[in-house]
């Protein structure tokens, strides 16, 4: 059963929506690019295990997708896919990586190999084990019993290779994605008592549920981009131009000639991706690249947005 499903996350889009409002000569938008192109793998690589989660039995699994929570120790930690049982529950950290990858002992290391150049990550061995060590900290805090806790790096890249010092103790919970059935088999048979009943299990996954909060950042600050370097005006959904003119009740492009009634809808969201959600009447007039006062009016009227504060000192909130 999909519990929580997996959805895009908040830092991707708001890096997308930078891009689209940076000049493409920006000094940051290399940096900008490069940790989208990190993120968009890793998301990719999640959305592949979707296919070899949909082979389990939708009555016994219960899975939530990019759970991030606090611990009791008030460090956030999120986990790509956590699978509640009645016997167990599982950990899994998933990586989109091409080339060789190879868990060396001695010094902990992570390296992965491409076109004969080696690249060190971070080594997702322990990156699970202190998973593992949290998750098992914020179920002691929440007084709820203990199952074992499982945890398990899997590529979904089948045409990674995978190799490992002999000397690696935890090899064993490394795995392609499509291996992933034939592991949960195995466990199954390993762990033959049920400790949780399914109410007991609903009940656990409406907790988890109730402490997840999505990694919020400031896109902006991060990059220590200033708000006056955001282009401003609707973007064509068609050739990317910016602005689109608003004339006759909908919005117009001279690059492409496209015709739209609703193009503000998409800009919009960039505002609130970069900005936040609160905005003024004369801040939406500005960023749509609105003439007049009372065609900022009507927008918003038709928008049917949410405000707060007075009549001169209103503040909408875009949904």
């Amino acid at each position: 059963m999909i519990i929580k499903p997996l959805e895009k996350p908040l830092t991707i889009k708001k890096l997308e929506a930078l891009l689209r409002r940076i000049d493409k000569n920006h000094p940051k938008r290399p940096q900008i690019e490069q940790d989208l192109a990190k993120r968009t793998a890793g998301f990719k690589g999640e959305q592949s295990m979707e296919y070899h989660l949909s082979f389990l039995d939708q009555r016994k699994y219960y899975i939530l997708h990019a759970l991030r929570i606090q611990s009791s120790s008030n460090y956030c930690f999120q986990m790509d896919v956590l699978i509640l049982t009645s016997k167990y529950f599982l950990i899994i950290e998933i990586k989109n990586i091409i080339g060789q990858v190879t868990f060396e002992n001695h010094f902990a290391q992570f390296i992965r190999t491409l076109n004969g150049i080696e690249e060190g990550f971070y080594n997702p061995l322990d990156q699970v084990k202190k998973q593992k060590l949290r998750l098992d900290s914020f179920i002691e805090s929440q007084k709820m019993k203990r199952p074992p806790i499982i945890s398990l790096v899997c590529f979904t890249n089948p045409q990674t290779i995978i190799r490992s010092d002999s000397r690696v103790k935890d090899s064993q919970s490394v795995m392609h994605a499509h291996n992933l059935f034939s592991k949960l088999e195995d466990l199954n048979q390993q762990f033959d008592s049920s400790i949780f009943t399914e109410k007991e299990l609903l009940k656990i996954c409406r907790k988890l549920l109730k402490q997840h909060f999505e990694e919020d950042v400031n896109i902006l600050e991060r990059y220590d981009i200033k708000r006056n370097e955001i282009i401003k005006g609707v973007q064509c959904p068609v050739c990317s131009n910016i602005p689109m003119n608003r004339k006759s009740g909908s919005w117009f492009c001279k690059n492409c000639n496209l015709k739209s009634k609703g193009g503000h809808i998409s800009t919009l969201e960039d505002y609130r991706l970069l900005f936040g959600s609160n905005i003024t009447h004369q801040e939406l007039k500005e960023f749509l690249g609105l003439a007049t006062n009372s065609t900022t009016s009507k927008i918003i009227y038709s928008l049917e947005l949410t405000h707060c504060g007075s009549k001169y000192r209103r503040t909408y909130k875009i949904k």
